[in-house]
């Protein structure tokens, strides 16, 4: 009889194990997905509410919803035409007590009356579990320009003056603290969470708490009128399924609030004369740009202010974190800043082939004057917003083309000459195809706004020229440099292969050898 060994003894084993018990493995994928639940409310008390610290209760409000069919009061009371958003109670604060002759009350009348309910007292580890969370699939939900709209134009939100026809004061609102009442200033709406934080501060409510008390009360008021509203429930505003469905308007008004057009923004104050050490001024489409973010707050961070209402030249100025004006819209990892956000775009598949080895940090010169193109003596001489109204009309407009005769129609390439038949690359198609690809984009198009220096885009390390040196006057034939550049042949597949990766091109897969490098027979 031949010896088992070691191996086949352990293949064995897992073979008996699977039969056995051939769920081992599930059952814990399935906790952690009961887990992510995106209604859990931890409820903490703190020791010394709590008298003995026991853990947190991992609270599931959306099943709670559910088991009380809906009705708020189960657990809310009602105030002023609307629900407290605490558990049973107005101004005083939890107690353990309180929750436990709520909570297990209900818990016991449901289960008399044969429904299912959850646990009774002196079974505290069904609430108070030892086990942390797995985590949340909650998601934030984003009060687009969409959202906004919707509820903007509904006819039935009403402002604090239902004669006025907008409806802003049903939500925007500043704070008397004298008088501890909330009054509206039209022209002066900011976006809510420029007061309420993501935490409480200064006695100000967290913005959880403010967009529950403010949403959530307002839906609920609507649909106990039968009105159609939003949702009520944690998952209609936190589940990404959800949020997908929710309805996108397209074509949206612009949001007017007595905002400009065209700004100038420039490094010294109005009225300064002393502007000799300054850049240029930036002529700068206010409402271009508005069209294409999805609101105010994806550039003016924590107010509406101007800018440099916060960020001075010299960065002397706490409300703006010490950060000068030119240190906050140049910085590339930002995208609130010019630079940043612009750097984003460069990622897109129409820019990626030519960007994705021109660093944004390389200095250009020409890339500067792009912004920077309001002389300070136009400035002196006429109204800054007509001015940079001037600039951007002829920063459109001023759109230099290449001559397509003046691009070769076709490169032949033979560095493999002795394996393969030389490429014949269509140059000018290509070169006409990366064009179009700019002029779709009116950002683009400032930025090239001279169509040869589109060229450097091949011709990474050449000036600006439609006659650029041959790659060959860089690029050893013989192979990588001590310097770190790749040998001719790595200049081209490494250069050619990428771009088409980054710019999707379909109709030659960056790996068809065969379509650039035809065997010879």
């Amino acid at each position: 009889m031949s010896k088992v060994k070691p191996f086949q003894l352990i293949i064995l084993a897992m073979i008996v194990l699977s039969i056995l018990f051939p769920l081992i493995g599930q059952s814990t994928t399935k906790k952690s997905n009961d887990d992510k639940r995106l209604d859990r409310i931890n409820i903490q008390l703190g020791a010394e509410l709590s008298k003995n610290e026991m853990p947190a209760v991992g609270f599931l409000h959306d099943l709670h919803t559910q088991a009380v069919d809906g009705k708020c009061t189960a657990c809310h009371i009602e105030k002023e035409g609307g629900f407290v958003f605490e558990f049973k109670r107005t101004t005083e604060k939890a107690s353990m007590d309180s929750y436990h002759a709520e909570c297990i009350a209900c818990h016991v009348e449901k289960k008399a009356s044969n429904e299912k309910a959850g646990p009774v007292t002196a079974d505290c580890r069904s609430c108070h579990a030892t086990t942390k969370p797995m985590g949340s699939s909650w998601e934030e939900i984003k009060f687009d320009k969409s959202l906004h709209f919707i509820h903007e134009s509904s006819d039935q939100i009403k402002g604090m003056d239902p004669s006025i026809k907008e409806n802003c004061s049903s939500c925007h609102h500043k704070y008397n603290e004298k008088t501890k009442e909330i009054f509206y200033i039209k022209g002066e709406e900011e976006s809510c969470s420029y007061c309420h934080k993501s935490i409480k501060q200064d006695d100000i409510r967290p913005i959880q708490e403010a967009s529950h008390d403010a949403c959530v009360k307002c839906h609920q008021t609507f649909k106990d009128q039968k009105i159609t509203a939003g949702p009520t429930t944690c998952e209609g505003c936190h589940d990404k399924g959800k949020q997908q469905k929710i309805k996108k308007v397209v074509d949206i008004p612009r949001l007017k609030r007595s905002q400009p057009d065209e700004v100038a923004i420039t490094g010294w104050e109005t009225g300064s004369k002393a502007t000799k050490n300054y850049m240029n001024g930036v002529a700068f489409n206010h409402k271009v740009h508005e069209t294409r973010t999805e609101s105010c707050k994806a550039c003016h961070h924590e107010t509406l202010k101007k800018c440099n209402d916060c960020h001075k030249t010299d960065g002397g100025d706490s409300k703006g974190g010490f950060v000068s004006l030119a240190q906050a819209m140049h910085n590339l990892d930002n995208t609130r800043s010019c630079i940043g956000c612009h750097k984003e775009f460069t990622k897109s598949s129409d820019c990626a082939g030519c960007h994705f080895q021109a660093p944004a940090e390389k200095d250009n010169s020409d890339s500067c004057k792009t912004c920077h193109n309001l002389q300070q003596a136009q400035l002196e001489a006429m109204e800054p917003g007509e001015v940079a109204r001037k600039a951007l009309t002829d920063l459109s407009s001023d759109y230099n083309l290449v001559l397509e005769d003046k691009i070769p129609e076709e490169i032949v390439i033979d560095v493999l000459a002795n394996e393969y038949k030389p490429s014949q690359f269509p140059h000018r198609k290509m070169v006409q195809a990366i064009f179009l690809r700019v002029e779709k984009s009116d950002m683009a198009k400032a930025f090239h706004k001279d169509q040869a220096g589109l060229c450097m885009g091949c011709h990474h390390n050449s000036p600006k020229t439609l006659e650029p040196p041959r790659c060959a006057s860089c690029h050893s034939k013989k192979g990588p440099d001590s310097d770190g550049r790749p040998g001719l042949k790595g200049a081209y597949h490494g250069q050619c292969i990428t771009c088409h990766q980054k710019m999707e091109v379909k109709s030659v897969a960056a790996t068809d050898c065969v379509k650039c490098h035809e065997e010879k027979k």
